[in-house]
């Protein structure tokens, strides 16, 4: 059984439980406030296991032994698995060297400013904004003809996709207070290239009357946390706009 795979897989799109030794552990109930930030929604107890396997081990009596049998059980799917092999890393571990170093500074300020991207992104966000707006405006998708006894389709504008990730970075902003000009000109512009201002507008004061929804983006944490987590996961939305590109159907 590859672990390490199950691990990366599957924590963001599943929930397993995990018996072993006769205890049960959980795997993927925590959510990390963005992929890969070592950042949680809540502090972990002794039966989470997704900061790192070898937890499991430490509490056993006797060793392991190849043959042993346990269970993993989630949303959509549940296995038995039988322990094939096992690698004792510790002793490697003990004589390994790793060389010192220094500290990387955060370059992402808590202030609503453009400081989270380079001038080459910038101008990349801005040739993309004009791509989705060409695309967007012409006729690059289709729609169902109405009164067509074929029922038959027609060339139209393709629809704005819903949204998504996008509300969690405004939900931010909103609760720490800032200001929607400011914060398009300096964030959203560049992580929604596919969105027009206007629409994140509308979005963003209906945002603000949804408290239900509302009220949990960055629920605990400051103004300045929260305006550094929105430009965070900003800068990662843009990473993914930018490998996007439109396409005519």
């Amino acid at each position: 059984m590859d672990k390490e795979k199950l691990t990366n897989d599957m924590i963001y799109s599943h929930l397993w439980d995990m018996t072993f030794n006769k205890k049960v552990y959980k795997n993927g109930w925590r959510r990390q406030t963005m992929p890969d930030s070592g950042e949680w929604t809540q502090p972990a107890s002794e039966t989470d296991i997704d900061e790192g396997e070898p937890r499991l081990f430490s509490g056993l009596n006797t060793p392991l032994e190849k043959g042993q049998k346990g269970k993993f059980g989630g949303e959509s799917a549940s296995f038995e698995y039988v322990l094939e092999s096992i690698t004792d890393m510790s002793a490697a571990q003990k004589d390994k060297t790793y060389p010192h170093v220094s500290k990387v500074a955060n370059q992402i300020s808590t202030k609503v400013e453009d400081d989270w991207l380079t001038p080459s992104q910038k101008s990349q966000c801005i040739k993309l904004q004009e791509m989705w707006g060409k695309f967007y405006s012409g006729n690059n998708s289709w729609k169902r003809a109405k009164r067509s006894p074929e029922r038959a389709f027609t060339r139209a504008k393709p629809s704005a996709p819903q949204w998504g990730d996008e509300l969690q970075i405004m939900g931010l902003l909103i609760n720490a207070d800032c200001k929607f000009k400011k914060c398009w000109t300096n964030i959203m512009q560049y992580a929604f290239v596919d969105r027009t201002e206007s629409a994140c507008s509308m979005r963003w004061y209906q945002l603000k009357k949804e408290d239900y929804r509302l009220k949990w983006y960055g629920k605990g944490k400051s103004a300045a946390e929260k305006i550094s987590l929105a430009k965070r996961l900003a800068k990662s939305t843009m990473k993914v706009q930018l490998e996007r590109k439109p396409k005519r159907e």
